[in-house]
């Protein structure tokens, strides 16, 4: 059976406007346990994504981390045919990661999202797809940009969200 992105999306959409700062924009994927929302203008008009990911780089980027204060260390090393490179994957934190508090280096101000808006850290694009899209067709969309949510637009206008977690579930109930 063909499923369509209209009978998995979800139609009641959280979205934000470019000025909000991203103090506010944290409570609002917090409150709606959601991981990134629309950016939208007064009118309605979609202007872009932002997310998670979106704050945690503002924060890697205003963080002051010493050298050294962060590393990683192979977990473990596998007896037959280790090969440094495949090794890659197989990492934890050292008990030497931290990130100092108190004003010290890698201390983020309790400042910092106050400071800034949506629009300084948004994506200023967005992924769209159709309500008639179907479900497959959209999971590959959805991988092939490394993406995790796309937005389902008809005429202009915003009508639903879809998620990977949202693919997850349609796959899981085929």
């Amino acid at each position: 059976m063909v499923r369509y992105i209209e009978e998995i999306m979800q139609q009641a959409v959280v979205t934000v406007s470019p000025d909000t700062s991203v103090r506010e924009l944290l409570r609002t994927l917090v409150a709606n346990q959601i991981s990134g929302v629309p950016v939208v203008s007064e009118a309605g008009e979609i202007l872009g994504v932002v997310s998670t990911t979106d704050v945690i780089r503002l924060g890697a980027q205003e963080a002051e981390v010493a050298e050294g204060t962060i590393s990683w260390e192979p977990l473990a090393v596998p007896d037959d045919g280790y090969d440094e490179d495949s090794a890659a994957p197989y990492f934890l934190l050292s008990e030497e990661w931290r990130f100092p508090a108190g004003g010290q280096n890698g201390a983020i101000s309790e400042n910092l999202f106050d400071g800034f808006s949506v629009d300084d850290i948004m994506t200023p694009a967005a992924f769209t797809v159709g309500p008639r899209e179907t479900v497959s067709a959209v999971a590959k969309f959805l991988l092939q940009g490394r993406i995790h949510r796309a937005l389902v637009v008809e005429e202009g206008r915003l009508r639903g969200i879809v998620t990977a977690f949202d693919l997850l579930k349609a796959f899981v109930e085929d």
